[in-house]
C-alpha cells in the first residue's frame, strides 16, 4: 500500500468519531481466522458496495477511495399560530390604548433563520466514508449530522441547534378604534372619543427578543429499498457505485424528530403573553411512511434521482411549560407615561425616544403555571429528496437536497417547522 492510501486510511479513522457520514461494522473474529481492524474494515466496505447488484444496472468504480470537498447551504423556517381573547390581548388601556380587540385575535409569530453554509471534507473508502466540515455564514448554529447507506437500507440523523434574536408577528382580528378628545396633564386624565364599531384589522411588526429564543432539532429518518439489485441509492447521494442504467424502488421507512422551542426568560414576557401563557415548546413525532425513489440516466455519466415518501404521524405529541407575568401590568403603567410626556413636550421642552420610555424590561417578572403534555391526533408529514451527479474518468460531482415538513398542534396553539438544505461536492477517486 503506498503512502497515499496509508494517509487516506488514517484520515478516515480519525474522521469517524467525530462527525458527518458514520457506518457500523462488524469487528467480531472472523471464520477464517484472525485479521486486523483494516481488512475487517475493508471486507466490509466491499461487501456493502456489490453484495447482491445486478451489474447491468449498477457499476462498481475501479478505484476505491473517494476524496472531496463539500458545501451545503440550510434553512430552517418556523412558524407559531395561537388564538387569544383579543379583548384581553387589546383592553383599550395596554400597550394600545387607542384599539380594543373584539371576539378572538390570531397572533402569528414567525422565525425564519439566515441560510447557514459551511464548508468540508469528505473521505471514503468504498460504502465507508468520514466527513468534517465548519460554518463560514448564516445562523453560525451548531449540526451534527450522520449518515449510512448500504445497498438495500439508508439511515440518516440531522441534530440542529441555533438561537434567533427577532422575530415577526403577524396579528388579525376585529377591533374597535378611538382617539383623544382632551389631556390635562395636571390631572393626568384623559378624555377619549367613543368606541368605533369593530372593524377587521391587522398588523405585522418585527421585533428583537430581549433574550434569543433557543431551538433545537433533531431527525432521524431510515428507510428499506426493495429493488436493491437494479437501484443505487448510494450512486445518487454519497457516488459510491454508478448507476448505469435508469431504474427505481418502492420504499417504506420510519422518521423521528424532536424539537424544543425554548424563549422561557423573563424579559421575553411578551411573547409569551402573546403566545397565551407559552414560554416553551417541545414536540415529539414519531412518522410511517412509503414512497418511491427513483434514478434516471439521460446519458453516459448523468444521474438525476428524485425521492418522495408521504408518512403518516403515529406519534404526535407535545408539552408545554405555560407562565404568568406582570407583562400586561406594566404595559399599561409605561404607556399612561408615554402619552403624558407626549402632551407635555412643549411645556416641559423634552423629548424622550418612545422606546426608552417604553423599556421595562428589567422590571419583568415571570412564574411558572406548570408543565402541560398532550397527545395529538395522526398527522401527515412528508420528505422530498433530489439529486444530480455526473461522473466521468476518476472525477464526479454532485448536488442534493432535501425537505421535510413538521406539523404540531397543542390546543389553539398550531403551526409548522420546514427544514431544508443544499449539499454540493466535487470529488476525486484514487
Amino acid at each position: 500500500m503506498n503512502k497515499t492510501k496509508l494517509m487516506l486510511t488514517g484520515l478516515c479513522l480519525m474522521l469517524m468519531p467525530l462527525t458527518g457520514h458514520a457506518q457500523s461494522f462488524d469487528l467480531s473474529p472472523s471464520t477464517t481466522g484472525k485479521k486486523d481492524i483494516f481488512h475487517k474494515v475493508k471486507d466490509f466496505a466491499e461487501k456493502s458496495v456489490v453484495n447482491g447488484v445486478d451489474t447491468n444496472y449498477i457499476k462498481t468504480p475501479e478505484r476505491p477511495w473517494q476524496v472531496s470537498i463539500t458545501s451545503r447551504v440550510a434553512q430552517t423556517d418556523l412558524k407559531m399560530h395561537s388564538t387569544v381573547d383579543g379583548a384581553e390581548l387589546f383592553d383599550g388601556e395596554g400597550m394600545m390604548p387607542f384599539i380594543k380587540g373584539e371576539g378572538n385575535m390570531a397572533t402569528d409569530p414567525r422565525i425564519i433563520t439566515k441560510p447557514s453554509t459551511s464548508l468540508g471534507v469528505k473521505v471514503g473508502y468504498r460504502g465507508l466514508s468520514a466527513s468534517y466540515s465548519f460554518p463560514i455564514g448564516g445562523d453560525k448554529g451548531q449540526n451534527l449530522s450522520f449518515k449510512s447507506a448500504g445497498s438495500w437500507y439508508a439511515v440518516n440523523l440531522r441534530w440542529h441547534k441555533f438561537k434567533k434574536k427577532n422575530v415577526e408577528t403577524h396579528y388579525s382580528g376585529a377591533v374597535r378604534g378611538r382617539g383623544i378628545l382632551d389631556l390635562d396633564p395636571q390631572t393626568e386624565t384623559m378624555v377619549f372619543e367613543d368606541w368605533s364599531e369593530p372593524y377587521g384589522w391587522e398588523d405585522t411588526e418585527k421585533e428583537d427578543l430581549a433574550s434569543s429564543m433557543s431551538i433545537q432539532t433533531l431527525i432521524f429518518d431510515g428507510f428499506y429499498i426493495f429493488n436493491h439489485k437494479k437501484f443505487s441509492y448510494g450512486a445518487a447521494y454519497n457516488q459510491k457505485t454508478i448507476q448505469v442504467r435508469s431504474a427505481g424502488s418502492p420504499i417504506v421507512g420510519l422518521m423521528g424528530y424532536y424539537a424544543d422551542f425554548n424563549y422561557n426568560d423573563r424579559r421575553n414576557a411578551d411573547l409569551i403573553y402573546l403566545m397565551d401563557g407559552i414560554g416553551r415548546l417541545r414536540q415529539y413525532q414519531l412518522s410511517l411512511g412509503a414512497g418511491y425513489s427513483y434514478n434516471f440516466v439521460p446519458a453516459k455519466g448523468w444521474l438525476i434521482n428524485a425521492m418522495a415518501m408521504p408518512m403518516v404521524t403515529v406519534v404526535n405529541r407535545t408539552r408545554i411549560n405555560t407562565y404568568e407575568s406582570n407583562f400586561k401590568e406594566l404595559a399599561k403603567e409605561n404607556m399612561l407615561y408615554y402619552v403624558l410626556l407626549e402632551g407635555m413636550k412643549e411645556e416641559l421642552g423634552i423629548d424622550i425616544p418612545a422606546d426608552e420610555i417604553l423599556d421595562f424590561t428589567d422590571d419583568l417578572e415571570t412564574r411558572s403555571t406548570g408543565v402541560h403534555s398532550r397527545n395529538n391526533r395522526l398527522a401527515l408529514n412528508f420528505t422530498t429528496r433530489l439529486s444530480v451527479t455526473y461522473n466521468w474518468n476518476r472525477y464526479f460531482i454532485n448536488a442534493n437536497g432535501q425537505f421535510n415538513n413538521f406539523n404540531y398542534k397543542h390546543r389553539a396553539m398550531h403551526g409548522h417547522l420546514n427544514d431544508w438544505y443544499i449539499n454540493a461536492s466535487v470529488g476525486v477517486r484514487l
